[in-house]
Parts: structure tokens; C-alpha cells; sequence
């Protein structure tokens, strides 16, 4: 199994590939869009701004291929933070700006005025019956995100994390979609075995 990561300059790539490495998979940094062909699962990080992030994986030519990749050929895709928010139809951070529409949906601002924003550090998680958390040890993971991901169909969340007095998406899965709002290269033990757990099915 090749596994490639859509290196776009926006978010913490070298960590994500050690944390693939870690298992001893066949792991690559995918610098151009028409490599995306050569791997079987495609995976798309990143931290910072949604409108940013669009605007690079169209400058370089990866957006229409991901569209290719995901929706017409159904390759496995993992998003992780802002990749996850990229999933959406829409986003409401800095404006209106469309996402790939993969899994219907926004993303919208986190409203709670009895937290900070960011949303930075540990939280548990209460994951839903998915393969996706199987094994997990203390369903523990951390967070770095000030927008977080509203499903229209409240059947593709896998598990929610709890901010305040906010629930909010932690994790979705639609078909070969699947996507998290934490960081799992930065989870340690449990960050480790979702990446395994989502590499077996």
C-alpha cells in the first residue's frame, strides 16, 4: 500500500509522514498533482486559514485532481484539521468560500464564550460504534482549530469532543471519506493507532 501525502505547503506535512512511518508503511510526499495516480490512499493535512488553502491546492493544480481521485476513482482520503474542513460546501472563515463539497456541510467560527479561541490542547473524545477508534487506549487527542466542521447529515460524525458548552464534530466518515478534526500525528499512542485503524479498512 503507497500512501500519499498532498504536500501544498499549508500545515505540519513532516509530521504526519513520520507518524505514517512509524508502521513501516510505504509513505511519500506528493509534490504533484498527477503523482496522486501512482497511490492508493490520499492523505490532505493542514492548519490555518480555509480560504488559503483553497486558493494553494488551486495554484498548484491539485484540486481538480482530488476531485478526480476521491469522487471518480474513490481512492481512501484522510483529512486531518483543515484538511477535514476542506471536505465541506462551505466555509465562514474570512468571507464565503466554497470547500470540495465531498461530505455536505459548513464550517463555522467556535461561538462559545466560555472558552478560548483557539481550541488548543488535550481533549477526550466519545467516539460512535466505528471501526475507525477501534482499540483506542484513552480516546485522548489534541486539537489546534478556531473553526470547526457542521454536517448536514448528522449520520456521517464518528465521534464528538466537548469545548466548553459546545459539542463539536471530532471525527466523519462517508464511504472512502474520512476525516478528523484532531491531530493524530500529534497524538501519541492513540493518535497512531486511528491512523493504523483507518490504513486497515
Amino acid at each position: 500500500m503507497k500512501i500519499g501525502i498532498v504536500n501544498y505547503s499549508l500545515g505540519n506535512v513532516g509530521s504526519v509522514y513520520s507518524a505514517f512511518g512509524f508502521y513501516g508503511y510505504d509513505v511519500f510526499l506528493v509534490n504533484r498533482p498527477e503523482e496522486l495516480e501512482k497511490y492508493d490512499v490520499i492523505v490532505l493535512a493542514g492548519v490555518g486559514n480555509f480560504n488559503t488553502a483553497v486558493l494553494k491546492l488551486k495554484h498548484l493544480h491539485f484540486w481538480e485532481q482530488l476531485n478526480y481521485e476521491v469522487n471518480v476513482k474513490k481512492k481512501p482520503v484522510l483529512g486531518i484539521c483543515l484538511g477535514m474542513q476542506l471536505f465541506a460546501d462551505i466555509s465562514y472563515e474570512g468571507g464565503e468560500n466554497k470547500g470540495f463539497g465531498w461530505i455536505g456541510g459548513k464550517v463555522v467560527k467556535i461561538e462559545d464564550h466560555s472558552t478560548k479561541v483557539p481550541h488548543m490542547g488535550w481533549d477526550e473524545i466519545k467516539p460512535f460504534d466505528d471501526k475507525l477508534f477501534k482499540g483506542m487506549q484513552n480516546n485522548s487527542f489534541y486539537y489546534m482549530h478556531s473553526y470547526h466542521f457542521v454536517p448536514e447529515d448528522k449520520g456521517v460524525t464518528k465521534a464528538v469532543t466537548r469545548y466548553g458548552d459546545l459539542e463539536i464534530v471530532a471525527a466523519i466518515r462517508k464511504d472512502n471519506i474520512v476525516g478528523v478534526q484532531f491531530h493524530p500525528e500529534k497524538s501519541q499512542g492513540d493518535g497512531l493507532r486511528l491512523l493504523r485503524n483507518f490504513l486497515e479498512f
